[in-house]
């Protein structure tokens, strides 16, 4: 309430100086981060050319950072209201208004900080500064006076000077910053961050290169100079391209050029990465905009590093994905350390199956005019995370699995291991392989099977002689090449052996999460039965009590839901046990996998059916509704992202007479770059996908005496018209068909 005794103040935020300081350290992590901020500021003012200089680095105190640029400069007005007024927005309205510069650029900044990278820079700032037919500006500033404890930031003053041309003369234009005092001493590992940082600043592919170029100048340390782009990209063992639209669609390009495995080409139309990234996007449409994506991936054995001029130390310098805005780069993302799209992460749980960083250059571009929401954190750490960069990395990870599915196709073996050498074992075998190799001739034929030789009939060196009588066909090849044979063979068997172990390691962990589950399951059924028994107790006590017998009454409804729930979980509670085989009706167990789908198949907006006559096997039960449990999941998982147009539908049809079952569905189906290998454990084409679902079930079907495989043209008469995606065959030996048919069945 209003009292007239009350008097009212106006007061307003008075900030102190350090407060400049204090902006300086915390938004700009480091001085290579300060560095690309001012030639971002250059790139904004239209300038063709920057040049960094860092000069007498023997003490902090006489070492100096130069950065000079040729753009349009600043008048008097613009330092005053500008350059002087943190956190001004003219460039953020420049961009909503899209509003270019003469050379047709947006501006790269937008919250009006970047300058206090000078602070973090230096102690003390002399700026000089022309725009065309005016005069030159100068600005002089010393930080320290900014830390006094009791000084305000409106009362420390900052020189301004107005004279003739001198720095610029003529009709030159730009500005030039020299800072000195530097707060920390440019040792060789700064100077190499700097290096590498600058030398990743542009995007090798962007056409805005060609006008704008920087340069380092560090007399002391000439060997940094060097910061042109990349020129080994051409001689990656792996390319991918893609461009990708709003709408998650794209065309890409793959080619492989590595020097072990023979070389292809494979363009692809309108592929489609939504339903790829599904359970990564934020909604079902993408809130990113366009984007251009090239993977340069190589692998990176000594060997083959060799063969394609490339060294593991240039590779290191420019490994990572990195991500480009109007062709300047974004930091941190590519830098060492940095997992933004979780390769390294994945890589460890399935070694041979993945790619690292360290054997990729990625360059994912986009036009900030189309992608406006991606915008920089303050802190110039990466972009806000918001809907727009989480469904940009999640169609980049999406494009990634893309990749990785060619790839797999032309991996040649793995390279050797780098443990000692033992007597008796692969690697003793290729010790001494490679000794014999070392006088090996090449003018002395050896006959081998010509199945062994990678390659086929390119490796004839010597001319051929016909095969045996009856033997296998034969190849001719040098004595040297014979061995160079043996040692790859020796080298994939090994590879063999330790993806098996690693494998083995991690089936393992999930074998032990399977016995939690089973328990959990076992000890609720247990806790279930006791609970409806306790509540019967409740319900006689409580018949004279109104309040009571309601409390009752939803403790026995909610007991009766979990239970209903929990029903269909029961078969598993068998796992782990020794299962009697005994007549199984099919149909059963089709229909329960289509319950335990209820909620996925909710989600896919779909109907899941039983269709064909029933029949009884001879089986243990709880395998079989694994197997088809699991590929019913798969098929609603990629109807999630079929049109809304589309059919949506998944089938388990039932073929009695030739003891078979097919699991179908109307989704966009298996390509055949994907096809060989879906049944491999870790290959998954889904977002976050552990691909050991279809592995795990093909090896059950194994052990009944069956075979899990996808459905020929044969097959595919029985399904119904619509199910024109993923289709799936089950089948069992017939003598294993149980002699009832569907009498009795549930």
């Amino acid at each position: 309430m209003n009292d007239e005794s009350t008097v009212h103040h106006e007061a307003a935020f008075r900030p102190r100086a350090r407060l400049i300081s204090i902006l300086g350290e915390h938004l700009i992590s480091d001085q290579a981060v300060g560095l690309v901020e001012l030639v971002k500021n250059a790139y904004d003012a239209d300038a063709t050319e920057v040049e960094v200089q860092i000069l007498d680095l023997g003490q902090p105190e006489t070492t100096a950072v130069v950065i000079s640029d040729n753009g349009s400069g600043m008048t008097v007005d613009d330092v005053r209201t500008k350059w002087l007024s943190p956190a001004v927005d003219h460039k953020e309205r420049d961009k909503r208004e899209n509003r270019r510069t003469p050379l047709g650029r947006l501006p790269i900044g937008e919250k009006g900080v970047g300058r206090f990278a000078v602070h973090q820079l230096g102690r003390r700032l002399e700026m000089i500064t022309r725009v065309a037919g005016q005069p030159e500006v100068v600005v002089a500033i010393d930080w320290d006076r900014f830390d006094a404890d009791d000084a305000y930031l409106d009362n420390v003053p900052v020189t301004i000077s107005v004279r003739e041309p001198h720095r610029f003369a003529g009709d030159r234009t730009g500005t030039v910053m020299r800072v000195g005092g530097t707060r920390a001493s440019w040792a060789p590992k700064l100077l190499k961050k700097v290096h590498r940082t600058l030398r990743r600043l542009q995007s090798p592919l962007a056409e805005e290169k060609q006008r704008f170029r920087v340069r380092l100048r560090c007399p002391e340390f000439p060997e940094f100079e060097a910061i042109d782009p990349t020129d080994i990209l051409p001689m990656a063992h792996y390319e991918f391209r893609a461009l990708v639209q709003e709408t998650g669609k794209c065309d890409v390009e793959y080619v492989c050029r590595h020097p072990a495995v023979a070389g292809r080409e494979v363009p692809e139309s309108d592929v489609d990465l939504v339903p790829l990234a599904r359970d990564d996007l934020q909604s079902d449409v993408p809130a990113c905009g366009p984007f251009w994506l090239n993977f340069y991936v190589w692998d990176r054995s000594k060997d083959n590093l060799q063969a394609s001029g490339v060294s593991r130390n240039e590779l290191d310098a420019l490994c990572g994905v990195s991500l480009f805005r109007d062709g300047l780069r974004i930091l941190p993302y590519g830098e060492p350390g940095d997992d933004w799209l979780l390769l390294d992460q994945e890589r460890i749980q399935a070694p041979a199956d993945r790619i690292g960083n360290n054997q990729i250059i990625g360059l994912v571009q986009f036009d900030q005019a189309a992608n406006l929401q991606l915008r920089d954190k303050t802190n110039r750490e990466g972009l806000i995370e918001n809907d727009a960069f989480l469904d940009l990395r999640a169609l980049v990870r999406a494009a990634m699995r893309q990749f990785l599915k060619y790839w797999r196709n032309d991996r040649p073996p793995a390279r050797e291991s780098t443990r000692a050498p033992k007597t008796g074992t692969i690697q003793g075998t290729r010790t001494v392989a490679r000794a014999l190799k070392d006088t090996a001739r090449d003018d002395v034929a050896v006959d081998v099977p010509a199945w062994v030789v990678p390659g086929g009939p390119g490796e004839v060196s010597l001319p051929a002689a016909p095969g045996p009588d009856g033997g296998d066909e034969v190849q001719v090849v040098t004595q040297r090449r014979a061995l160079e044979i043996l040692l790859q063979h020796i080298d994939g068997t090994e590879q063999s052996i330790r993806d098996r172990d690693r494998r083995l390691d991690i089936l393992l962990q999930l074998a032990g999460t399977g016995l939690a589950a089973e328990r959990v399951v076992h000890e609720f059924g247990r806790h279930v039965v006791a609970a409806s028994e306790s509540i019967g107790v409740l319900r006689k006590l409580a018949s004279r009590d109104e309040y009571a017998r309601a409390a009752v009454g939803v403790l026995d409804a909610s007991i009766e839901t979990l239970r209903s729930e929990f029903r269909v979980l029961a078969p598993y509670e068998m796992m782990g046990r020794t299962e009697r085989a005994r007549p199984v009706s099919m149909h059963g167990l089709a229909r329960l996998a289509i319950e335990l789908n209820s909620g996925a198949l909710s989600t896919a907006r779909a109907e899941g059916t039983v269709l064909g006559e029933d029949w009884n096997l001879r089986t243990r039960p709880t395998p079989v509704l694994q197997m088809l449990d699991n590929v019913v999941h798969n098929a609603c998982t990629w109807l999630v992202g079929m049109p809304e147009d589309a059919p949506r539908r998944v089938a388990v049809v039932l073929v009695p007479g030739m003891s078979r079952v097919l699991v179908v569905d109307s989704g966009p189906g298996i390509d055949a770059e994907a096809a060989p290998h879906v049944f491999e454990p870790f290959f998954s084409m889904k977002a976050g996908g552990k691909g050991l679902g279809l592995y795990i079930s093909s090896e059950l079907a194994v052990r009944l005496g069956g075979v899990l495989r996808l459905a020929g043209d044969e097959e595919r008469e029985d399904v119904p018209d619509w199910a024109t995606g993923a289709a799936f065959v089950l089948e069992f030996d017939p003598g294993s068909r149980a002699n009832k048919n569907s009498e009795g069945n549930a």
